[in-house]
């Protein structure tokens, strides 16, 4: 019985997300000195799950999957992702055996280059990697999002005001400025500002939970723009009327709950034919149903970039003009056919 019990007690732990111990992160490096670029490489007393974190975090920066081992270092990064990322680091935001949070930041080129920070947070037990929708009820994210805006309302209008007053009469550039933080406050007013999807991205450390929106400024615009990003923290009192379930057990350690079964933004492995090993990164479903994604064939660990729409209950995938893949929602994973041409064969996939 005592066996039984015990058995009992360790699938619910499962189920429900036990705490587990706090992960070790370490530093990955390209290059040396002072302009070395360094990456976190994870290890958890649970191997598959510290396997998932890396996946999603060498995808998602990288394009690239992850090494089998810390030993491989950032070697398997190509020359064009440096000539991309000359720049990069990172901070660990929180590491307490129930949340995961980093941010990855630093300098990205392309037609120019910029800062840029990224912040992920993974379930420290099971490896999944936590969006807004994971943690927050749906009237939480309104709420949410109408006190971001407003709150960035109120800067824009008090910056407007400011450069409008006696004291700032001279400043240079003053009329360019309010012009841009007007359209600002004009352009902000569409309906995709004013959700929780709008915003840049999320970041959970030990006093909440920080939610950034970009500048109001183009690129050529940058020199007039002295407010730079939106951010908005939400301390963890103000947080627990818009909790789910899972995100009071994750964030403030308060009863357990399963994670929502979804396999959006996250990593999934799998096969094709049940004999091709592959692993795919499914972005987050945006509001108009579109969806983006990248998968490999574990053999050669090419990026295959996939793009389509998921459209009722089916999610179809446009890899080229006659390959695509058309899955379904299978709990926290997906099913259904890689088609090319006249071929079909089965693919399936799972966390």
């Amino acid at each position: 019985m005592r066996r039984i019990l015990a058995t009992l007690t360790l699938l619910l732990a499962c189920t429900f997300g036990a705490h587990a111990a706090p992960a070790v992160v370490q530093g990955l490096v390209h290059g040396s000195g002072p302009e070395a670029q360094r990456f976190p490489w994870v290890r958890t007393d649970d191997a598959k799950v510290a396997d998932r974190i890396n996946q999603f975090l060498f995808i998602d920066t990288f394009e690239a999957m992850a090494p089998a081992r810390a030993a491989e270092g950032l070697r398997g990064v190509d020359a064009k992702n440096w000539e991309r990322l000359p720049n990069l680091g990172y901070a660990v935001l929180r590491n307490d055996g129930r949340v995961l949070s980093l941010r990855v930041e630093g300098e990205g080129c392309g037609a120019y280059c910029e800062s840029f920070s990224v912040g992920h947070a993974f379930d420290a037990t099971t490896g999944r990697h936590l969006s807004p929708g994971d943690l927050f009820t749906a009237e939480g994210l309104a709420d949410m999002a109408r006190k971001i805006q407003a709150n960035n309302a109120a800067r824009l209008r008090k910056e407007i005001a400011a450069l409008g007053s006696k004291a700032r009469s001279k400043e240079e550039a003053r009329e360019d400025k309010i012009a841009l933080y007007t359209e600002c406050l004009t352009s902000r007013q569409d309906p995709v500002y004013q959700k929780i999807e709008g915003m840049r991205g999320m970041e959970i450390d030990a006093t909440g939970v920080l939610f950034t929106q970009g500048r109001c400024s183009n690129h050529a615009m940058r020199a007039l723009d002295d407010l730079d990003d939106f951010s908005t923290r939400f301390t963890p009192a103000q947080l627990g009327p818009w909790l789910t379930a899972y995100g009071r057990a994750l964030l403030l350690g308060e009863g357990a709950a399963p994670a929502p079964a979804s396999p959006f933004d996250q990593v999934l492995h799998g096969t094709i034919d049940a004999r091709l090993p592959v692993t795919l990164r499914l972005e987050a479903l945006r509001s108009d149903g579109s969806v983006a994604a990248t998968y490999f064939y574990d053999r050669y660990r090419k990026a295959i970039s996939v793009f389509g729409k998921y459209q009722n209950g089916v999610l179809l995938l446009e890899e080229s003009s006659d390959t695509r893949l058309r899955l379904k929602p299978d709990g926290a994973g997906l099913r259904g056919e890689w088609i090319s041409g006249q071929k079909t064969l089965p693919m399936v996939l799972a966390p």
